[in-house]
């Protein structure tokens, strides 16, 4: 079984590698960087989503809702739990905690939770990573985008002050309109939500349109692994508090409260292994793309990535034996 983690874990460890290669050789520095970032976020993932998303047929997601409320609460719960505490009680900036809070909701289920998943949960799996890519594509990721382009537009009006500092005080309204604005009107955003849309009207797109969107699609995982690793090698890299606990909790943490909380209710089948395991995958990189993209705590968010990557393989080989 390690040996499965093993081989879906090592292409994002040695994309990662290769990105810091880049990065120490001077073969790429850390504005190529944010260019590849940026091409994945307004490009090549608003395709990539939409053809993922539109697969899921009308009838599945209505047979799958226990899956879909098991997911969303675990992943919407600790990210709200740590977006408030991380804004409220340690006091950080709210893009800094949104992102932070990222790292708690958002695993990385579309880019590992097939190759993982399939030798687990055989053909369940593909319904797992459609349906949690639910919960992070319509709620997890549009959340974050609001509660970023917030600070951003509040930062603009001269009300806040950059990425790490202050509290501020602003015209809540003109702001939250502002940011709404922004944020659904990102191709990131609208993209899943048209391809929703068609789902439940019970339009089908020709496979020939879909699989069009595949070729770019499908290069998100590694630009965007390739480009932190870019970011990894700029930053000195030391060991962070914040992000050991981001990866504590995105690894441990939740998963295990989540086996708890079904076992209390009485779900100790399917349900329960296909939810540990999916909320126990490793960061996804889409918190450093967003990093890069609003200029805040990139290191931070790189190390996430590194930390969650590399630990995952003695974390799931753990959660495997829990839910056998």
């Amino acid at each position: 079984m390690v040996n499965v983690i093993l081989g879906a874990l090592l292409p994002v460890i040695v994309t990662l590698a290769l990105g810091m290669l880049a990065g120490w050789r001077r073969d790429e520095d850390t504005k190529a960087a944010e260019a590849l970032n940026r091409m994945v976020l307004v490009y090549a993932l608003p395709l990539a989503l939409f053809a993922f998303t539109i697969t899921v047929s009308r009838q599945e997601l209505v047979s799958q809702w226990p899956l879909l409320l098991a997911l969303l609460a675990g992943t919407v719960l600790p990210f709200l739990l740590a977006f408030l505490v991380d804004r409220y009680l340690v006091g950080r900036t709210m893009q800094a905690a949104a992102l932070q809070a990222m790292a708690f909701g958002f695993p990385a289920i579309a880019f590992t939770g097939i190759p993982i998943l399939t030798p687990l949960i055989g053909d369940k799996a593909t319904l797992v990573v459609d349906v949690a890519g639910l919960t992070g594509n319509i709620v997890i990721l549009p959340v974050t985008l609001v509660l970023l382009s917030y600070a951003e537009e509040k930062e603009r009006s001269g009300s806040a002050k950059p990425c790490g500092s202050g509290q501020q005080q602003a015209s809540v309204a003109a702001l939250a309109t502002m940011s709404l604005r922004h944020a659904f009107t990102q191709p990131v955003v609208l993209a899943p939500l048209f391809a929703i849309a068609f789902v439940f009207t019970n339009i089908h797109l020709p496979s020939v349109v879909t699989g069009s969107f595949k070729l770019l699609g499908s290069t998100v995982g590694g630009i965007s692994l390739f480009a932190s690793g870019i970011i990894l090698q700029s930053q000195s890299l030391r060991f962070s508090f914040s992000a050991s606990i981001s990866t504590l909790a995105r690894l441990l943490v939740i998963p295990v409260l989540a086996y708890l909380a079904l076992t209390a209710i009485g779900q100790s089948g399917d349900l329960r292994k296909m939810t540990v395991l999916a909320l126990g995958l490793a960061a996804a990189p889409m918190q450093v793309i967003l990093s890069t993209r609003y200029g805040c705590d990139k290191e931070e968010n790189a190390s996430v990535l590194l930390y969650s990557n590399v630990l995952s393989i003695p974390s799931l080989a753990f959660l495997i034996w829990l839910t056998q």
